[in-house]
């Protein structure tokens, strides 16, 4: 989910897609989970969400919210610096509605607790919103579309890809080559090609 770590991991889903005939339905049961999620004293392990790293990057968090608020985005749920916790540089769960697409909060990677909803028509169109992106790392979808999200890693209905014998890396600008598995294993070995001449028979 977005929230965990804070929104501070490098694979976790930012942006969730929406069919817009049940646009409605879908944003109401995410509401209630980011109204309802659990934050603070990363030590405490009913907690999965501590705070952001640093003042400054809780900073740039907010800064984010506040372009998507500017951009036209709708605010649903959290957006602030939660009252009640006084230690530590928390951010609300932040739920926005009716991104675009190309918005600065759909683009870039925020690495807070902030979640952007999209609505979309068909298969194809979620599959070109998904797709209209720098990045490429991971994702999470319905086996019917996976193979067609340009994406290191996908999840497959809540399934978890992570796993010392799987690889581990994206597509785009979310980097080259893999950690882990046999694919990782094989970045740290030299290989050596020998030519030989060809003769005639």
């Amino acid at each position: 989910m977005t929230c965990v770590h804070g929104g501070q991991g490098c694979a976790i889903t930012t942006r969730l897609l929406l069919p817009r005939s049940r646009y409605d339905e879908g944003l109401e049961i995410v509401k209630g989970a980011f109204e309802s999620w659990g934050y603070g004293d990363p030590t405490n392990p009913a907690f999965l969400q501590g705070p952001q790293i640093s003042r400054k990057q809780q900073q740039r968090v907010l800064a984010y919210i506040e372009k998507g608020v500017k951009e036209g985005a709708r605010l649903v749920t959290g957006g602030g610096i939660p009252a009640h916790l006084e230690k530590g540089f928390f951010v609300e769960p932040t739920l926005f509605a009716d991104v675009d697409p190309a918005a600065t909060l759909a683009q870039e990677e925020i690495f807070g607790p902030v979640l952007c909803v999209i609505p979309y028509e068909d298969d194809d169109d979620a599959v070109r919103i998904a797709n209209e992106s720098i990045y490429g790392l991971s994702g999470s979808i319905a086996l019917a579309v996976a193979r067609r999200i340009r994406t290191g890693t996908i999840g497959l209905n809540g399934a978890q890809w992570f796993h010392p014998d799987t690889p581990f890396g994206g597509y785009k600008q979310s980097g080259l080559g893999r950690e882990n598995g046999t694919a990782g294993f094989e970045e740290y070995l030299e290989t050596k090609v020998i030519a030989l001449p060809v003769r005639d028979a």
